[in-house]
């Protein structure tokens, strides 16, 4: 399968500082082809998108792998999703 270009733009955001909020990159990949593409069902990848302390370690290091960077980077995305929406459901 060929990359989708994409992947190629998110990664140059995230390098640039223009996504540093996880729920960015949707607005360049819909969440059903990013699910698609790590193998997740939808309804599953959208659970996780809404409590981001639903993604597996190895889903962070596909997602990673996907868009081309190290898997850190998604990591602290996803960590900082985590305790934003952790911040939102306290109040």
């Amino acid at each position: 399968m060929a990359k989708d270009k994409r992947y190629n733009a998110i990664k140059e955001l995230i390098e640039r500082g223009g996504i540093t909020d996880f729920n960015k990159i949707f607005d360049i990949m819909p969440p059903s082809t990013m699910a698609r593409h790590m193998g997740i069902n939808y309804n599953n990848f959208t659970k996780r998108q809404a409590d981001c302390s639903r993604f597996t370690v190895k889903e962070i290091m596909k997602m990673a792998e996907l868009i081309g960077v190290d898997d850190l980077v998604v990591a602290t995305l996803i960590i900082k999703a985590t305790k934003s929406q952790g911040k939102k459901s306290r109040g």
